[in-house]
């Protein structure tokens, strides 16, 4: 029963990336989805607004209904560009998400210097990682973590592999890095919410809550330098990414300092554009609140 409920949800999902591709025949098709989201299905608004209340207290009611249908755009623009994705050649890709010349992630290429590279949701956080599959001078690889539904994340795996990035499950990465033998990149979208008992709790939009931080220990245990992958919107369907040095591989740190520095980076990204991170996910499911002794709340 389980795989054949699996099986239905996939067939959903598949067949809102069809009609998600109609918008590009229907005129007006992409703000009746808007609509459709916002003010119909409601996806999960309660998440959104407590999420946009949280991270920025200082704003009215109006502020956040503002940029709450703001995100319901992006959201939708993220379906739509996911079916347009699939016509995309390899000069289209690099007009469409440019990275800087001389940018970190290429002089690493060029250098045959291995590296990790921690992302968050932003922009399209998918189109910047098919961009990063013709980096030359390194094996691309994408951490994954594998969904509840394993038709889902099959297909996903294989979507974000078609270029050639490699796909690499979160408890494989140490069995990736040892077979290794040239230079790589290894990219982690590293935002998501962590579990309640994670050593790592760095402070976030001024809140101490949960993140995953085993990226950081491995990249210290192997010297690996890390990159900040920041992905910004510059047009309706286009994107720049800037990747900012978080650590050089040898300085002496502490992970939690180098989760810290992570969350600081991913900030200040959604602060220049708030509305386009991904607000539907319970981010701050965990926090540490009080002083001196803390203890861990679900926000729920």
């Amino acid at each position: 029963m389980k795989r054949v409920g699996q099986g239905a949800v996939y067939l959903l999902f598949r067949l809102l990336l069809v009609v998600g591709g109609m918008a590009f025949a229907v005129p007006g098709f992409r703000l009746f989805l808007v609509w459709f989201f916002e003010r119909v299905l409601r996806y999960r608004t309660k998440v959104i607004r407590s999420n946009l209340t949280l991270a920025f207290p200082e704003w009215s009611s109006t502020e956040v209904d503002k940029t709450a249908s703001l995100f319901y755009g992006h959201f939708v623009d993220l379906l739509l560009q996911h079916r347009e994705g699939k016509r995309k050649g390899k000069q289209d890709w690099l007009e469409t998400v440019r990275f800087a010349p001389g940018n970190l992630l290429e002089s690493y290429g060029a250098a045959g210097v291995s590296c990790f590279v921690v992302m968050g949701h932003t922009g399209n956080w998918e189109w910047a990682g098919l961009r990063a599959s013709w980096v030359a001078g390194l094996q691309m690889a994408t951490v994954y973590k594998p969904q509840r539904n394993k038709y889902i994340t099959d297909y996903l795996v294989k979507e974000r592999a078609r270029f050639g990035m490699q796909q690499v499950p979160m408890k494989g990465v140490m069995r990736f890095i040892r077979a290794s033998k040239t230079a790589y990149c290894l990219t982690f979208l590293a935002d998501q919410s962590g579990p309640r008992d994670s050593e790592f709790y760095p402070s976030f939009f001024g809140v101490r809550t949960s993140f995953y931080g085993g990226w950081a220990k491995i990249a210290i245990r192997t010297g690996v330098p890390v990159l900040y992958a920041g992905v910004q919107k510059t047009g309706k369907k286009s994107y720049a990414v800037v990747f900012r040095m978080v650590w050089d591989g040898k300085e002496a740190i502490l992970a939690e300092k180098l989760v810290q520095r992570y969350a600081e980076e991913l900030e200040l990204d959604i602060r220049r554009q708030p509305e386009n991170w991904l607000w539907s996910h319970r981010r701050w499911k965990w926090k540490k609140q009080g002083i001196g002794k803390e203890h861990a709340k679900n926000e729920g």
